[in-house]
């Protein structure tokens, strides 16, 4: 590659060079690319183009949306339940510990250990272990609770991420209020939901290579349908090392999608909803001013995707 950039990591097994993952300058590239995406924005947002909310045609103004709810008598909204929180914040720190024990790992340098009589690898498997436990909570949650379309992502959302876009370039000044799941949340999500999964699959392939008795024993080689399919080399890798450079291109992809939450939740302009996810609340001020009342309705019904309101049932 250009500049003396190396894409493989490579390493000695029995004798033999083997791929065992991405190197760092690939780690660096993505790192410098991430952090200049991140820039471009704040200049964009921030400094060149700041912006506040306007409303869509079929949607009250804020102070009417204000108005209306405190005469209801509604002075906070409920924005994430308790599990909904739990569940986030043990996600969050299964995957920071599932980055750093990663690092340390493909670093062989470091020498630290974790916990005393514990490896990086322990604290690796652990978190997967933990990771791997919150996504089956989620799916059932999410099952128990019926709310499975409320994060698809359809034509609606594409056309207000469009809408942002535009705006955030100046070639137009609508910046409509959010739907009860933001666009780009929803991207957000499946974007973490394909990354995990891919992550616990490659990882469990190279589990394989560590003892885990009584599970199972250690081993170098894979048969599928016949055939077999061993450690591989350099000029032939097999699907172990394969599964190390996906493990480490999926892990990165999530890195890279963790890294732009935390700048976005870390925004002033939407501090409001990193709080609720805290809290579990918003305040009737900063639900008229961040969300569209067409999408997320306060006392009636809710849409379930971009937007547009289901009709209700006559019955």
């Amino acid at each position: 590659m250009p500049f003396g950039i190396e894409i493989f990591r490579y390493a000695q097994r029995a004798g033999r060079e083997v791929i065992v993952g991405l190197s760092w300058d690939i780690l660096l590239v993505f790192a410098f690319l991430g952090t200049l995406t991140f820039l471009v924005h704040y200049v964009l947002r921030e400094l060149w183009n700041p912006t506040d909310h306007t409303s869509r045609p079929d949607d009250p103004s804020k102070s009417e949306v204000e108005r209306s709810l405190e005469e209801q008598g509604v002075d906070e909204i409920k924005r994430f339940s308790l599990a909904q929180r739990a569940s986030h914040w043990v996600m969050a720190i299964s995957i920071f510990a599932l980055m750093l024990s990663g690092f340390v790992i493909m670093n062989t340098e470091v020498t630290l250990r974790a916990v005393p009589g514990l490896s990086w690898l322990d604290v690796h498997i652990v978190s997967a272990v933990v990771l791997l436990g919150y996504v089956i909570f989620h799916l059932a949650h999410v099952a128990y609770k019926g709310t499975w379309s409320k994060m698809w992502f359809g034509v609606a959302d594409a056309r207000d991420l469009w809408r942002r876009f535009t705006n955030l370039v100046g070639m137009t000044d609508e910046y409509p209020r959010q739907f009860e799941y933001p666009s780009a949340q929803k991207l957000l999500h499946w974007g973490v939901t394909g990354a995990s999964l891919a992550v616990i699959a490659t990882g469990f392939v190279l589990l394989r290579r560590v003892s885990l008795e009584p599970l199972w024993d250690a081993t170098r080689e894979f048969s599928f349908l016949g055939i077999s399919f061993g450690l591989g080399t350099a000029d032939a890798p097999g699907l172990v090392a394969w599964s190390f450079v996906f493990h480490d291109f999926f892990a990165v992809a999530l890195l890279a999608l963790v890294m732009g939450h935390i700048y976005f939740a870390l925004r002033p302009n939407e501090w409001a909803i990193t709080k609720s996810m805290i809290t579990g609340r918003v305040t009737v001020e900063e639900y008229a001013e961040k969300y569209s009342p067409t999408s997320w309705q306060i006392g009636g019904s809710k849409a379930t995707d971009g937007g547009d309101l289901e009709p209700e049932d006559p019955e």
